[in-house]
């Protein structure tokens, strides 16, 4: 057989996918070598923090390695890694007690320009899922949050603006994280099932 067609192959992502499923640890450090920085990048965009986003990627590669056999070598191989990574961050934001910073680094991000399409559709799908659960929260609240996080209006101004104590408002933006989180949490645990 010719060789170059032999070294092409063998470092294509179908190639190195099959190789690892068979335990081939070399393939896997190809594969993860190729594919790290990438995913770092998608990881830190979101997450806004150097050690939960090599976290992320360290347990985005130990599912790959792992769970091997559940990659579909002939599907969107880049897919899967970056769908596997969004569970992944969902999981690190709902078990969070900084939620809050999430939401101002995601609207951060969402602001700049995103350098790939998988990044992009990740950014979609998170954004599409806070949003829908935001909607769900009690009228109230909503539009404390909403005040708050699109606004940027001080605790003090939505108090005047919507005639309520400051205390309320406190209130409503903690209940409102909570709420998120426990949505998110069970949001991510349904995901992780797929």
């Amino acid at each position: 057989m010719d060789q170059s067609y032999f070294c092409s192959k063998a470092s294509s992502d179908e190639a190195l996918v099959l190789r690892i499923q068979q335990g081939d640890r070399e393939a896997y450090t190809r594969f993860y070598e190729r594919h790290r920085k990438a995913m770092y990048l998608s990881a830190y965009h979101l997450l806004r923090d150097d050690e939960e986003a090599h976290d992320a990627v360290q347990e985005l590669f130990a599912t790959v390695w792992q769970h091997a056999d559940r990659i579909d070598t002939k599907g969107n191989i880049k897919g899967y890694l970056y769908t596997v990574l969004r569970n992944r961050i969902l999981t690190v934001l709902s078990r969070s007690k900084h939620f809050d910073e999430y939401i101002n680094s995601y609207l951060a991000f969402e602001q700049q320009a995103v350098s790939t399409t998988e990044e992009a559709v990740l950014a979609r799908e998170l954004e599409q899922l806070l949003e829908e659960k935001i909607s769900q929260l009690p009228p109230k609240m909503r539009e404390v949050y909403e005040l708050s996080w699109n606004d940027h209006l001080s605790n003090k101004e939505i108090a005047e603006r919507m005639a309520i104590s400051e205390g309320t408002v406190k209130q409503h933006k903690h209940q409102a994280m909570r709420i998120l989180r426990g949505k998110l949490q069970r949001l991510v645990s349904v995901l992780l099932l797929f």
